[in-house]
């Protein structure tokens, strides 16, 4: 099954402005959370810092366009099944 993917305008100054603000937060914050230490302030740390990372991660994946990438091999996977002849499902079980 093929997975959809949105055409969005200006996604990817969009996701630029969303990762300086996310960097920014970061900057901010970080001085101001808690020692890492047993408990919960050293746990809130550690789920914010986390939390963090995957926003900004996500967001930097967007904006190299690294879905754009994938969406393309993907088609031209597809391509290539289809000029075998062979049917999607067949390809996957002996790729």
């Amino acid at each position: 099954m093929r997975r959809k993917v949105a055409n969005v305008a200006n996604s990817r100054q969009k996701s630029l402005i969303y990762t300086c603000a996310l960097i920014g937060l970061t900057v901010y914050g970080v001085p101001k959370l808690p020692r890492l230490a047993h408990g919960m302030a050293g746990t809130f740390t550690v789920v914010w810092l986390l939390f963090v990372a995957l926003c900004v991660g996500a967001n930097l994946y967007f904006l190299f366009g690294a879905d754009k990438e994938r969406k393309r091999l993907l088609e031209q996977q597809e391509i290539e099944v289809k000029s075998q002849g062979l049917r999607p499902e067949v390809r996957r079980l002996r790729g």
